[in-house]
């Protein structure tokens, strides 16, 4: 049994060709010079608030002088220190968070939005990269590489982990099965490129807690699995298989990527007997996923507001601090030679006769620490 639980875009990079004006270049290079002084990503406000960035002290390959990013529900912005329109001067790769919330048209026109919010120009659109990803919850499922077919000259990489002690551990085990698939990749980027990994595990590596709001489940089941297919179709399959440029020809073609990659590369069902691979039927997991593909993709989104999305990193971010307070707590009371019980009793009041000594001895310091802190956690 295969439930779906989310299908929708994970990744839309553009290419723009366009410009910023002078001033907002001028601007993008002092909040760089400050991100360097400070030694983080500086807080930057252009167009009179209307857009609110944290730049970093460099740049990225490819000749983008400026890097920046609008936070959890926002995207990360390369720009060129360039303004002349005719040049591709702005690469936008929003975030699965914008995508998820907005979906790809509100995603497009927010960028659209900001472009004009700044001043800036823009003549052409590119299509650099797109990636659709569908979310199954599976019931036993094991991932197995000798399953896939494919083109032979697809490239077709496992990742293995470590073998799940903590189930079934009498379960006598080869070398091989020793180890469990968690992803397999076939094909490679900029090309046409296909992923099936484990994204309840992903998810809980990469301290992504809004995929369990969006899937409605219980992320401290221990019994929940999650498995994404995910299609990957870079600039020169875009443009050379399918000849799709921009967001017209991404609107126009984009479903028949999706569709005929999932028909290009298959994964057939276990324990088959017909010698012939072209009459096995395939793995109940790739009907699942090819009969999601050619539904109304573009219509697809999760239904979380970016208001969500906000509440879900604040609660993370405050779980982060706390557990820091604490681990740093424990660790100065230890330094100072207390013994287990006097910890227990004293810390607490410790904990606040340090904060108030610091913050009556030094106040000027203590406003500057709050005020970095809001400027960086500015999104939430």
């Amino acid at each position: 049994m295969f439930k779906l639980l989310h299908a929708g875009f994970d990744t839309i990079d553009l290419a723009i060709q366009g410009s910023l004006p002078p001033k907002i270049l001028d601007q993008l290079r002092a909040a760089r010079d400050e991100a360097a002084t400070q030694q983080e990503p500086a807080l930057c406000h252009l167009s009179d608030g209307k857009f609110a960035a944290h730049v970093s002290s460099h740049g990225a390959k490819g000749g983008y002088a400026f890097l920046l990013s609008t936070g959890p529900t926002g995207a990360n912005w390369m720009i060129k220190d360039s303004s002349d329109p005719n040049q591709w001067n702005i690469f936008v790769s929003p975030r699965s968070t914008m995508l998820l919330t907005n979906g790809y048209a509100e995603t497009f026109t927010t960028i659209e939005q900001t472009i004009a919010d700044l001043g800036g120009k823009v003549i052409g659109v590119s299509l650099n990269r797109a990636d659709f990803a569908m979310d199954f919850q599976t019931f036993g499922f094991e991932l197995e590489i000798d399953r896939f077919v494919t083109h032979a000259r697809c490239k077709l990489k496992p990742y293995w982990s470590k073998a799940d002690q903590a189930k079934d551990t009498d379960q006598p085990r080869s070398v091989l099965n020793g180890r469990r698939v968690e992803s397999v990749t076939i094909g490679s980027m900029p090309g046409r490129q296909i992923i099936v990994y484990d994204k309840r595990t992903e998810a809980i590596a990469r301290h992504k807690p809004h995929w369990f709001e969006v899937w409605g489940v219980d992320r401290d089941d221990p019994d929940l699995e999650v498995w994404r297919v995910e299609v990957r179709a870079g600039k020169d399959h875009l443009k050379d298989a399918y000849n799709i440029r921009t967001l017209e020809d991404f609107e126009n073609s984009i479903g028949d990527v999706i569709v005929n990659s999932l028909e290009k590369i298959r994964y057939l069902a276990s324990r088959q007997t017909d010698s012939n691979i072209s009459r096995q039927i395939l793995h109940p997991l790739w009907e699942a996923t090819q009969a999601t593909a050619k539904r109304e993709l573009l219509d697809l989104r999760s239904g979380l507001s970016p208001d969500q999305i906000r509440s879900i990193e604040r609660e993370k971010a405050v779980d982060i601090y706390l557990k820091q307070v604490f681990g740093n707590a424990v660790g100065c009371a230890v330094a100072m030679g207390w013994d287990d019980d006097a910890i227990g009793e004293k810390l607490p009041t410790l904990m606040v006769e340090k904060l108030k000594a610091v913050f009556e001895n030094d106040p000027e310091a203590f406003e500057k620490a709050i005020s970095r802190t809001r400027k960086r956690l500015h999104f939430l």
